[in-house]
């Protein structure tokens, strides 16, 4: 379902100052400075992909800093994902920095201070992403945060003009169609993520990168197999268990997390399918690798806050 919200609506004189009070409520607590609040426009509409929350904005000039005290106050909130349609915003995080324009994205991490210089009318798609998948394939996010990323490298490109594309379709999406295409789009953010890393990597030769790709793929391509395991993946790349365990390391996995992760995020996709409804929660456990029920009840709990049946259910409800 869309929501919409226009402050211009809202007296000019109230506009900045309402904005500034219910900002953390359509993401997360930041502090927020206008130089002219009494010319202060922002518009907005947002609707569910799945698991991701997306939408298009137009915000005049402001700064935004998230801070320690405010990081304090959130819950692990999802990632930030921005593609500027008009105009140009200034953004750092983590010592990196970038001015990002029309054909590029950047992404943030909530879960550390970042800040926002916007000094001209900006119109944008916005992406709120889940964490778990992102980071559970990419690892550590510090070297591509506050990145220009775009018409560089192939799957940015890809990644861009993806985001462009479903902008203009996803108000027609629901139900199975709308989970798989913000799988699409996770999917494509993380592999930009991961080429804008290799060219950043300095301690990591390029052979290593391509074995940890290696590596991650035939994971994924076994994870319905309940007797994958490390020693099986190494033994398939042509390596040692240490030499597996090392290259996950390197990215900020490790292979028990990883499987796990990878494992739920595929249930939960089959548990939100309409067209999987005749296959018991247990089956599908049982079709990615999973072979306790009970086990994977707790995980599931665990990861997605509700059980795997409560989980089906509210994705058949809302």
């Amino acid at each position: 379902m869309r929501t919409d919200m226009n402050l211009d609506e809202i007296p000019a004189s109230s506009r900045f100052k309402y904005w500034r009070d219910m900002a953390e409520e359509l993401y997360v607590p930041v502090g927020l400075e206008c130089d002219s609040p009494d010319s202060f426009r922002f518009l907005w509409n947002g609707r569910t992909l799945g698991d991701t929350w997306a939408g298009e904005s137009l915000m005049t000039p402001l700064k935004v800093d998230r801070t320690q005290q405010h990081i304090a106050r959130s819950e692990d909130a999802a990632l930030k994902l921005i593609v500027p349609l008009s105009g140009s915003i200034s953004i750092s995080q983590d010592k990196n920095k970038a001015t990002v324009r029309p054909g590029q994205f950047y992404m943030l991490d909530p879960a550390r201070p970042y800040q926002e210089v916007i000094t001209e009318d900006l119109r944008f798609i916005w992406l709120h992403l889940p964490r778990k998948p992102i980071v559970s394939k990419v690892g550590r996010l510090d070297r591509v945060t506050a990145t220009a990323l775009g018409n560089e490298t192939p799957y940015a490109r890809l990644t861009t003009d993806y985001i462009l594309s479903l902008s203009k379709v996803w108000d027609d999406l629901s139900g199975a169609a709308a989970e798989h295409a913000s799988s699409v789009a996770m999917d494509l953010v993380a592999m930009a993520l991961w080429e804008r890393m290799d060219q950043v990597r300095t301690h990591s030769t390029v052979h290593r990168s391509a074995q940890f790709q290696r590596g991650k793929m035939f994971i994924d391509e076994h994870l319905a197999d309940p007797t994958l395991s490390m020693s099986f993946v190494a033994a398939a790349l042509g390596i040692s268990t240490r030499y597996v365990s090392d290259l996950l390391a390197e990215g900020g996995l490790s292979y028990r997390q990883y499987v796990l992760e990878q494992r739920l995020v595929r249930c939960a996709r089959d548990l939100a399918d309409p067209r999987l409804d005749h296959r018991t929660v247990t089956e599908v456990a049982y079709s990615w690798g999973f072979f306790d029920g009970a086990h994977f009840s707790r995980a599931f709990k665990t990861a997605y806050g509700i059980s795997p049946r409560d989980y089906r259910a509210t994705k058949r409800n809302g």
